[in-house]
């Protein structure tokens, strides 16, 4: 397992110290888990008789096996900028809090509790320092975006993006009190803008198709 951690603080360190690490919790409560990680210049330069591409698969390929052990799903994305994803799906916010490899690295605990249809996480200790921990990898900037299929009832987001509810909760490795804090209520779905539109032109639709009936059949009687 430590050979994750060190495949994630490797790639870290040669791509300037930042991670997009994504957490996306689905309507069936369900969650997805994913990592992106870019080379930078210096990475690239110092292999220069290679491609972007190339390179990336060849440090991933070092530890591939044993993400693809612990469940992980890995590939290098092909494009202009290429990226290592690293990816894994859980069953429940529980066992992806318990079982999050990436996730756990950041603090030094998280408490989960369910009160009725109330979910909440907490987190404790934020260290990123590897002096202090050896097993966890250093950052200087890390944003960890949460989408929750479910309303957010409570959070101390950084920021906040109403339209697709996604909670970004950024942090520095220098603030050590950094907390995550992220209240669900799992009884109700959250309704994007766009989709309320839709059903108040569906009943828009259906009250004049009513009335539309209903008065052709006057006609008729009459």
């Amino acid at each position: 397992m430590k050979k994750i951690v060190i495949l994630v603080s490797l790639l870290v360190l040669l791509t300037g110290c930042s991670v997009n690490y994504h957490v996306e919790i689905k309507d069936d409560l369900k969650v997805m888990e994913t990592a992106f990680l870019e080379g930078n210049d210096e990475l690239y330069n110092s292999h220069y008789r290679t491609t972007k591409v190339k390179v990336l698969e060849e440090l991933l390929d070092i530890y591939d096996n044993e993400l693809k052990e612990n469940n992980y799903q890995t590939e290098v994305v092909k494009n202009e900028n290429p990226y290592v994803k690293i990816e894994r799906e859980y069953q429940d916010i529980q066992e992806y809090l318990n079982n999050s490899k990436l996730f756990n690295n950041y603090f030094d605990k998280i408490n989960y509790t369910k009160e009725g249809k109330i979910v909440k996480i907490e987190t404790e200790g934020f260290n990123p320092n590897e002096e202090e921990n050896p097993d966890r990898f250093y950052v200087e900037n890390l944003d960890i975006a949460i989408k929750s299929a479910y309303k957010v009832v409570d959070s101390n987001a950084t920021e906040i993006d109403k339209k697709t509810n996604t909670y970004h909760f950024i942090m520095k490795a220098d603030d050590e009190d950094f907390k995550i804090m992220l209240e669900l209520d799992t009884s109700s779905k959250f309704i994007a803008n766009f989709d309320i539109y839709i059903i108040l032109f569906g009943i828009l639709i259906l009250t004049i198709g009513a009335w539309i009936f209903v008065f052709v059949n006057k006609k008729k009687n009459s």
